[in-house]
């Protein structure tokens, strides 16, 4: 297709000077064409680098702005925090040491169903004379640590679920039944009178209520942290599985049902299904 060739004379404007110059015909023939597509090619290449580049350019600033609008974001909400304590007023601070004061006596409220001594937070309000970014940073306080210690009562089983005496404790002992040999006892029995209320020690989910083999009719509650407490030789039932029961609550009445040499509670922790020492959460 190149081999055959076109002579090309190429002669100055006053015709003194000519150059002859060899082409292939192809090209004589076909010259439009092939500069169409010369064109083409080279758009082609310009639109491709400067799409490339503008690609690059984009995702740039894109990461520009989106950092800058994140300062800002932070900046803005380092003002709104700034502005809330500015304009908090004497009135909003009484009101923010209210709410301690409410969450302290719910917290309470619930030390005295378990039978506890009452939570005092002495010398609350700190050195009022250092201005009033004090008193905002010490309310934030006391309201987180409250909080968090309410959240950990609920869950947590202090207190006595009866007020009778303890006539067994945790550990091994004779076996009450035939008085020979050695036997664990997983709870603490404290003595009653048949139809005493028996009260929960933490806030839980019933899990079981009824009769079960040794126990006699008992109560099992799930509390938070992976504790768990149980009332035995029961009377009767006063809640049903999947309730949810309150610290203080009554879960049933005593009895001596079951394996029992008279009326009692057989009271039990366990703990990650460990069961432990009761007498260990009875004061706090």
């Amino acid at each position: 297709m190149l081999k055959k060739k076109t002579a090309v004379l190429f002669v100055e404007p006053d015709g003194t000077s000519t150059t002859r110059m060899q082409v292939p015909t192809f090209i004589i023939s076909h010259w439009k064409k092939l500069l169409l597509s010369l064109i083409c090619l080279i758009a082609a290449t310009i639109v491709t680098v400067v799409y490339v580049v503008k690609q690059r350019t984009s995702a740039q600033y894109i990461q520009v702005y989106d950092k800058k609008i994140n300062e800002l974001k932070q900046q803005n909400r380092l003002l709104e925090l700034e502005e809330f304590n500015s304009q908090l007023t004497t009135e909003e601070m009484k009101k923010s040491f209210n709410s301690i004061d409410s969450t302290l006596e719910r917290i309470n409220q619930k030390m005295r169903k378990r039978g506890l001594k009452e939570i005092k937070m002495k010398n609350m309000g700190g050195p009022v004379e250092k201005g009033e970014d004090d008193l905002v940073e010490l309310s934030s306080f006391y309201k987180k640590q409250l909080k968090s210690l309410e959240a950990k009562l609920d869950g947590m089983p202090l207190g006595v679920p009866h007020p009778g005496r303890i006539t067994s404790r945790f550990g091994y002992r004779r076996n009450p039944f035939t008085n020979r040999g050695r036997e664990m006892h997983s709870g603490v029995d404290l003595k009653g009178r048949i139809g005493d209320p028996v009260k929960a020690t933490a806030k839980g989910r019933v899990t079981f209520a009824g009769y079960k083999g040794d126990y006699g009719y008992v109560v099992m509650v799930k509390h938070n942290n992976g504790y768990e407490t149980r009332y035995a030789h029961l009377t009767r039932t006063r809640v049903r599985k999947g309730q949810t029961v309150d610290a203080g609550e009554i879960v049933g009445l005593l009895g001596s049902t079951g394996r029992s040499t008279g009326p009692h509670l057989h009271y039990e922790v366990v703990i990650n299904d460990r069961k432990v020492n009761p007498e260990k959460y009875f004061y706090f």
